[in-house]
């Protein structure tokens, strides 16, 4: 039987029945049993209907794993402090059989030993409880008493990890040689096997491709592209988690990246890069981005899929990372995208929209503007006619 991850073992009651863990500071839900994740904010397409990232992920569990309590079941005495035979039980109690079926499906016994073995459950949770409570009372005795010098000296020699990383992963300097060593089999400096599913070594690797980037120098998104493609072939899924788990920061477009600086470093360098990136956003913010129409032009057989935005540069940037993750709202496109391969598409400009120099860049204006790019996106969908055979937009409902 495959091994359970360190997360479930340490997971909540609340987060076992329900199979995720939520990560407030990443905006994210993680399966417990396997570590598929989804995020906030994200819509997730399954045959033809979108789901948002919570819902999206108790239908994960439901398929995937059937249900939480089949998984918990499922593992090994060892784990679980249950018999066959009471595992069996628990599952019929589940389903609501009287114990005349249970005796049935059992073939043979009593009501009355069907009776005792509730009982004894009902005893073994009860038993459960006082001892989880005991356990977590001891636990918080030593943490005033003051922990044991082995463990100080293993959270010394920790690698410093960004925001609260550091708090709810604890990586020793050991561990994190041996990640490296296993994910990086020609050397710290070579390409990454693969990307880890467990949380703790995903992280230690993150860390350490981390370090390929000068602290006070800013990138483009190009320059970070090529970084991360030397280390691994999915360049995008590497580089969305090292924002993530906050080892690299960005204005909104993506157009600048940097690398973040870990608390160790100070208050003093961490108010600075904190003020050098209000700088960026401001001018961001101050700066017109290119408004339009685009297509995605399929280069093998000429389909096209036809959007606007107010920033271009920010939606392409957006389509690409929706296909390369696999959750495109086509999914003709999404399908000849994975392949083909990007290399295949190639993204266009079919009209843009010119700011007003005169005009303030505020929210009334950018409304404005936005009226606009939607007027043109409509022109161009009727003038090109994306659909069916000739493209992957969605035919609009007749009215």
């Amino acid at each position: 039987m495959e091994s359970v991850s360190d997360e479930l073992l340490n997971a909540g009651i609340h987060d076992l029945k329900r199979g995720y863990t939520e990560d407030a500071l990443l905006d994210t839900y993680r399966c417990l049993v396997c570590g598929h994740q989804t995020e906030k904010g994200i819509v997730y397409q399954e045959g033809g209907v979108f789901y948002e990232a919570e819902k999206s992920m108790r239908r994960h569990i439901q398929h995937e794993h059937h249900s939480m309590l089949d998984y918990l079941l499922s593992l090994d005495k060892k784990m679980t402090g249950l018999t066959d035979l009471q595992r069996k039980l628990i599952g019929f109690f589940h389903q609501g059989l009287s114990d005349h079926d249970i005796i049935a499906e059992l073939d043979g016994g009593s009501t009355s030993t069907i009776r005792n073995h509730r009982f004894m459950l009902r005893e073994k949770m009860k038993q459960a409880k006082l001892f989880l409570t005991v356990m977590e009372l001891m636990e918080e005795g030593g943490k005033h008493a003051g922990r044991s010098s082995a463990a100080a000296a293993a959270k010394q020699a920790e690698p410093p990890l960004p925001g609260k990383l550091g708090e709810r992963l604890n990586i020793s300097e050991e561990e994190h040689e041996q990640i490296v060593r296993k994910y990086f089999a020609e050397g710290p400096g070579g390409g990454l096997s693969s990307l880890p599913k467990q949380e703790k070594r995903r992280v230690a690797v993150l860390r350490h491709i981390a370090g390929d980037f000068e602290e006070d120098r800013t990138y483009t998104e190009k320059e970070i592209n090529e970084l991360l493609e030397a280390r691994y072939g999915d360049y995008v899924t590497l580089r969305r988690y090292l924002i993530e788990y906050g080892f690299l920061d960005r204005v909104p477009d993506g157009s600048e990246y940097w690398a973040k600086q870990p608390e160790t470093k100070g208050k003093g360098t961490k108010n600075m890069k904190n003020q050098r990136r209000k700088e960026l956003v401001e001018q961001y913010m101050n700066t017109p981005r290119p408004m339009g129409v685009f297509q995605i032009r399929n280069k093998q057989n000429g389909k096209i899929y036809v959007t606007s935005s107010t920033n271009m540069p920010g939606a392409m940037n957006g389509q690409k990372a929706k296909l390369a993750s696999d959750y495109h709202v086509s999914p003709e496109l999404q399908k000849d995208w994975k392949e083909l391969g990007e290399d295949a598409f190639a993204f266009e400009i079919l009209e843009e929209l010119r700011p007003d120099p005169q005009a303030p860049n505020d929210l009334q204006q950018q409304k404005v503007y936005k009226d606009k790019v939607e007027k043109m996106e409509k022109e161009w969908l009727e003038k090109l006619q994306p659909y069916d055979e000739k493209g992957y937009n969605r035919r609009p409902r007749a009215r």
